[in-house]
This record gives C-alpha cells, structure tokens and sequence, in this order.
C-alpha cells in the first residue's frame, strides 16, 4: 500500500517553567492513502501533538513529516490546500448564517464560486442542515454545529481528513451520525486520520489504529490483530494489557 503520511522518529517538545515536556517521543508510523487511521490513547498521550504537527500548526522538535510527499515544515504551504482539519475546538463564526460560514472557508482556499455554491448544497443536505442554511450559526445545538465544522472542513475537496476528537461530548445519535459521514467520505477516496480516546469509536471505523501513552507509540495495527495479540475482546481491555493502567480522560 502507498503511505500518504510518513512520520519517522517524531518528537516534541515544549518548555513550561523551566521545565522540559515530552509530549511526543520518537514515534514512526505510515498511514496508507484510503485508510481510516486512529490515534487513540487518554488525554495527555501525546495524539493531539502529533496530529497538530501532521497539519502543520506546530513545528517538531525532532524527526520528520511528509504528506503527500511534502515536508511539514519546508513546504507546509503545498500541504495545507489538500487537507481538511476539523479541529476539537469548533471555529465557526456565530454571528454568520451556516451558508457564510461555508462560504468563508470556500473563498480561503479560492474555490470557484459556482463549484462552492453547487458543493454548499450538496453538504447541507448531505447532514441535514438545508433548512438552517440562514440561520445564525450562535444559535445551533452541538450536534449540528458539529457537522457544520465538518462540512466546512472538506468544502475544498481535501485528499486528507484531520479530525480531533470528531465527537468528544456528543449524543449518540449524533455520533453515529458523524461515523456515518466518517465512512461516506473515505469510499469517496478520502484518508481520514482521527484522534480519540473513545476505544469502542476507533474499533468500529478504523482500518488500523495506532495507540498511544506518555507521548509513545506502543501499538500499530488493526483492531482485531491487537485484540488478539492481547487476548482481549475490545481496545480498552488492549490498552490495560499494554500499559498496566485504565484510560483517563
């Protein structure tokens, strides 16, 4: 398979009152153009880190990046137009329709306005948001503001998806609902890299998962084989296994 991100002996590392933080510490993995690939591990892991530095909003301390064949930090200018990030923090503008918001996000990466305005339509329905389309979005509940973020993400045809904790505090109706898209835009071709500390999530939607703690890769592969490899009925139960400890969010 054709790896579409290459990470090799990444590390980070940040400063606070003098002292040094690892927060990634020399991990290597690939993620394979078409996949579902998961980031899973409790907060502090060390995958938002990772994935910031993947999209090119941090600099690494060590080691290297490619996407797509470009280096994060050399030309992270060629990278960020075929990516799309959904960021674990919503930034949509409250006091713009859901229309303008997308049409925002359209006019930063110049997409033609007749291919935007045809692209607005399609996704609206696509999560069921036609009907608010001009509405404010300040007054959206957190499901739909959540596909919003999505949809706005991807309204420039990324090749790769970015998703930080995609559905941290929702219902699950709406999880499911952001699963359902997860899957409709990776049989469109999309590679869809998330992070999560929900273990039952990266089960169900991954093609591989790679798991993470204190800022180390300690597994790489597909749910079923770490399940096996740790005689163990779901991720969670892998995660005690490999690290002695429970998750904590």
């Amino acid at each position: 398979m054709e790896p579409i991100i290459e990470v090799r002996n990444l590390s980070k590392i940040f400063i606070s009152r003098g002292r040094k933080i690892t927060a990634v510490d020399d991990v290597t993995f690939d993620v394979y153009k078409g996949e579902i690939f998961g980031m899973i591990g409790p907060n502090g892991a060390g995958k938002s880190t990772a994935f910031a530095m993947m999209t090119t909003l941090i600099k690494p301390t060590g080691g290297s990046i490619r996407v797509a064949g470009f280096d994060v930090v050399k030309e992270d200018d060629r990278i960020r137009p075929i990516i799309g990030i959904v960021p674990q923090k919503l930034s949509l503008y409250p006091d713009l329709t859901a229309r303008e918001n997308l049409e925002l996000m359209g006019n930063l990466y110049d997409v033609p306005k007749k291919v935007m305005e045809e692209r607005i339509e399609y996704y609206l329905k696509l999560v069921n948001l036609e009907t608010h389309a001009d509405r404010l979005t300040g007054g959206f509940s957190g499901g739909m503001k959540q596909r919003l973020s999505v949809i706005s993400a991807v309204i420039h045809d990324p090749q790769i998806i970015f998703w930080d904790e995609p559905t941290t505090g929702l219902d699950p109706q709406t999880r499911q609902a952001i699963w359902k898209l997860a899957r409709k835009f990776n049989k469109e071709g999309k590679t869809l890299i998330f992070t999560t500390h929900y273990m039952d999530e990266a089960d169900k939607l991954c093609d591989r998962v790679a798991i993470m703690n204190a800022g180390k890769l300690i597994a790489l592969d597909n749910p079923e084989n770490l399940k096996k490899a740790s005689n163990s009925t779901n991720l969670e139960e892998v995660f005690i296994h490999l690290t002695g400890e429970e998750i904590r969010d």
